[in-house]
C-alpha cells in the first residue's frame, strides 16, 4: 500500500465498468457481433481475450482473427456498436446486473467532500453511457470528464486524459490523488503506466492472486467504508 501526500485534498476516482460496476450477461457479445457483421459483412466466429482492452484494440484483433487485413474504420464500427446496445437495452437490463456493492459504494463516495468520480473504460463513450444509464448508475458519475476507448486505443493513455478533463471540476490530479478501480490485470497495468493508484476487485473472472500487484485487492465492492478508508490512505486525503 502506498502512502502519499495530497495537499489539495482532491481525489479522482476512475471506475472501470465491465465486471467492476456491471456485467452484461452476454448482451455485450451479441451487440459486438451485430456491429461487426454490419460493418465487415462477416459473421462473428471468434473473439480475442478482451478483458482490460480498449474497443479499438478488440475490433482490430477480432478483424485479424477473421483474416481481415484492412477492416473498415473503427468509427463506423463504433457507431454500429452504439446502435446495437441501444437496441438491446431491455435485454441488457434483464440479463445483466449491477455488481455487488457497486451502487452503494458509488452513492457513498459521491457524498464525500473532495471526491470526484468518473470512468476509465475501454468502452466507447456512447456505449459506456448506455450501460450505466441502463442500470441506474449514471447519476453517480461525471461522464463528461471520463476517458474512453474511442479517446485512445492505448489504455494507459486514458489516465492522463481523465486527469486533464477533471481539472474543470476543480483541483489538479496526478498519480498521488488518482485511484483507478478495476477487475483485471490490464487495469493494474493501466494505472501503473498511466499514473494512478489502483484498487483491484476480484469479482470478475480474475483471481485475487492474479490481482495481487494492485495496491489493495477486494473480493467485491460491498465493504463500502473499507473502500473509502483505502482511498483515503492511498491518496493521503
Amino acid at each position: 500500500m502506498a502512502f502519499t501526500r495530497n495537499d489539495g485534498g482532491h481525489v479522482l476516482i476512475l471506475w472501470d465498468i465491465d465486471h467492476t460496476l456491471i456485467e452484461t450477461g452476454g448482451v455485450g457479445r451479441a451487440a459486438f457481433a451485430a456491429a461487426f457483421e454490419q460493418v465487415t459483412g462477416r459473421p462473428l466466429e471468434q473473439m480475442p481475450h478482451i478483458t482490460g482492452r480498449t474497443e479499438p484494440d478488440i475490433y482490430a484483433a477480432t478483424a485479424a482473427l477473421h483474416g481481415i487485413d484492412t477492416p473498415p474504420p473503427f468509427r463506423a464500427f463504433a457507431e454500429a456498436l452504439a446502435v446495437a446496445y441501444i437496441e438491446r437495452q431491455d435485454q441488457l437490463r434483464d440479463r445483466g446486473r449491477v455488481m455487488p456493492g457497486a451502487e452503494d459504494v458509488l452513492a457513498h463516495l459521491e457524498a464525500v467532500a473532495g471526491v470526484h468520480q468518473s470512468v476509465l473504460t475501454g468502452n466507447t463513450r456512447q456505449v459506456a453511457r448506455t450501460k450505466l444509464e441502463t442500470f441506474g448508475l449514471r447519476t453517480y458519475l461525471d461522464l463528461e470528464t471520463g476517458a474512453y476507448g474511442d479517446d485512445n486505443g492505448y489504455r494507459p493513455a486514458l489516465v492522463a486524459i481523465a486527469q486533464t478533463r477533471a481539472v474543470v471540476r476543480g483541483g489538479e490530479y496526478n498519480r498521488y490523488n488518482t485511484v483507478l478501480v478495476g477487475d483485471s490485470v490490464g487495469d493494474i497495468e493501466t494505472a501503473r503506466l498511466g499514473g494512478a493508484q489502483v484498487i483491484a476487485v476480484a469479482a470478475g473472472g480474475t483471481t485475487a492472486t492474479d490481482l495481487s500487484s494492485a495496491d489493495v485487492v477486494y473480493a467485491d465492492l460491498t465493504d463500502v467504508l473499507g473502500i473509502e478508508r483505502t482511498i483515503r490512505t492511498l491518496t493521503g486525503s
